[in-house]
């Protein structure tokens, strides 16, 4: 997507282009295929959402053919990592490639040794605990359960007399692979 003549553009393949990704399960398997996937167009030509399906198709709510729709779909799924990944833009990590990114995204710190280090914020930590927990053996436990950015904004205290800021701490802890 890029601004022309002050006009936003959309970049992509026509819907009978034989490399058109036409469905959520396709794109699903074009992300697992090459490991990661910005949604919108970058430096990197050709290796976007954006520049693989039509874009006649993208904010018209239909969910078999608009891939703003699939994102939540693949989100809901969970077979794909979806989140603010690629220089705090959104973007698909395939599960197989995950462990290769949080290896390099967190420099070998797992979050309660940033924390302990002073590498990490308040704030932070304060979501991360929503999903941290000790079984008997004092052993750190990370919950798999979802929940709702609106549900965890408010159980971290954020909000309009609370903290500031948790669309910048969660885009931080997802550029990270944290969250």
């Amino acid at each position: 997507m890029s601004v022309e003549n002050g006009v936003w553009v959309m970049h992509g393949v026509d819907w009978k282009h034989p490399e058109c990704i036409h469905t959520v399960e396709e794109l699903e398997n074009y992300i697992n295929e090459v490991g990661f996937l910005p949604l919108f167009g970058n430096d990197v030509t050709g290796f976007s959402v954006e520049e693989w399906t039509d874009p006649k198709y993208w904010w018209t709510g239909n969910e078999s053919r608009d891939p703003w729709e699939w994102r939540e779909i693949i989100a809901r799924r969970g077979k794909v990592a979806y989140g603010k990944f690629f220089d705090k833009k959104a973007g698909f990590i395939s599960l197989e490639w995950l462990p290769y990114f949080a290896n390099f995204r967190r420099s070998g710190y797992d979050f309660d040794a940033r924390w302990e280090d002073g590498l990490a914020n308040r704030r932070e930590k304060t979501i991360m605990d929503v999903y941290v927990s000790e079984n008997e053996d004092d052993d750190t436990v990370y919950s798999t359960e979802r929940i709702l950015s609106t549900e965890l904004k408010k159980q971290c205290g954020f909000g309009k007399e609370g903290s500031k800021n948790f669309p910048g701490i969660i885009t931080g802890l997802q550029m990270q692979t944290y969250s």
